[in-house]
């Protein structure tokens, strides 16, 4: 008599931001699949696509965390947990100089700040780190990056020769740049920039245009913002010998972080790609039956590069298929319905108290996983409930 070999289901969620992590989210799904109580085994997988998470889903694949010093988007001293591996580092900007849970408003966006990052760098260059991985996302400043170059030893100043205020509208006031003071240790850096997108630093769908309303900025200072970047933008890249790289895909991210790291001449990766490949996914994906991804909103900004979409693209180059447990879907069939997904559940669509409710979401998660193993049995598996595969 013929055994049917278990159902291999791999987890791996990216947060769902600001309400659940992606471990939490892979408990609440294992602890799904064990209700059901047929042949399934799961294979956890906690992804991060250069946002929040960056550095525990390092630490997952065997990375160190270690605390560096660091200072918040305005200011405020701070420890900043970073990933280390021998002489490589992960600097996650959103445990830097993130929002958090704080709701600032346009004053507070307009000052914030790179200059943690810089601080962080620096220290991790002064304890002989030589690779560093910056993950682009969930920063609450738009200044380019030029905080991050300020702390790295870059002059920028007015044409008075006073040094700039800190925050992306005092950019505007930009006359003068030297970066002869930058750190030496910067001559032997091999920088990774892990981008969650690929939008440029200026232009209509640049860094001000595209993400600082969600920082706190009302349309004046985005006005302003977007305004002092397409200012400082060719002051240094003619100081940088990198004419054009505020308009490169990824320039953007991070508030234009980004481009400040392509001007000291960091490599742009997909942040996505560069987490999967840190967590070995393709071995844990390859030879799975189904791959249940998921994060907080799938909208356009997903199929630029975030962690869900590039998981099941992967997965389709192994014949694997992918369904998506998310919080909303706000894709059209224009935008190309539900993307690489075999399957979205929306849970906003099951219940829209969710969205402020972290203990409704997992409940809700639960139920989305047992619809969706219903829907997709794996092969031997039969279908419950008339759900065809």
């Amino acid at each position: 008599m013929q055994v049917d070999a278990p159902r291999q289901v791999v987890l791996a969620p990216d947060k769902f931001k600001g309400t659940v992590t992606a471990q939490r989210l892979v408990e609440l799904m294992a602890a799904a699949v064990a209700e059901r109580g047929d042949r399934t085994t799961v294979t956890p997988l906690p992804v991060a696509d250069g946002g929040d998470g960056s550095v525990t889903a390092a630490v997952s694949a065997g990375w160190t965390a270690v605390a560096v010093p660091a200072a918040d988007a305005w200011g405020e001293a701070l420890e900043a947990p970073v990933a280390r591996l021998g002489d490589r580092a992960i600097v996650e900007v959103a445990s830097v100089c993130g929002l958090g849970a704080r709701r600032p408003g346009p004053a507070r966006a307009a000052s914030a700040t790179t200059y943690g990052v810089g601080l962080a760098l620096a220290a991790l260059l002064d304890d002989g780190v030589r690779e560093i991985t910056l993950a682009l996302g969930g920063a609450a400043a738009t200044d380019g990056g030029t905080g991050m170059l300020a702390a790295l030893g870059v002059e920028l100043c007015d044409a008075g020769g006073t040094p700039l205020a800190p925050g992306g509208t005092a950019l505007a006031g930009l006359a003068r740049v030297r970066a002869d003071g930058l750190h030496p240790a910067l001559r032997e850096l091999q920088l990774v920039l892990a981008c969650d997108v690929d939008t440029p630093m200026v232009g209509p769908d640049g860094s001000a245009e595209m993400f600082a309303r969600q920082k706190g900025a009302d349309d004046a200072t985005i006005a302003r913002l977007s305004a002092g970047l397409a200012h400082a933008a060719p002051l240094l890249e003619n100081v940088f010998g990198a004419p054009g790289a505020s308009l490169r895909p990824g320039a953007g991210a991070a508030g234009g972080l980004g481009w400040a790291g392509l001007l000291l001449g960091g490599l742009p990766r997909s942040g996505a790609e560069v987490f999967l490949d840190l967590l070995g996914a393709a071995e844990l994906i390859r030879g799975a039956d189904l791959v249940i991804t998921g994060e907080g909103r799938l909208d356009a900004q997903s199929l630029r590069g975030k962690a869900p979409v590039a998981v099941a693209r992967l997965a389709a180059t192994y014949g694997v298929r992918t369904v998506a447990v998310v919080g909303s879907d706000l894709l059209t069939t224009e935008q190309g319905g539900s993307g690489p997904f075999a399957d979205v559940v929306a849970l906003d669509r099951i219940d829209p108290a969710c969205a402020d409710d972290p203990e409704l979401t997992g409940r809700l998660v639960g139920r989305a996983v047992h619809t969706l193993l219903a829907a997709h049995p794996g092969p031997g598996t039969p279908a419950r409930n008339g759900a065809r595969s």
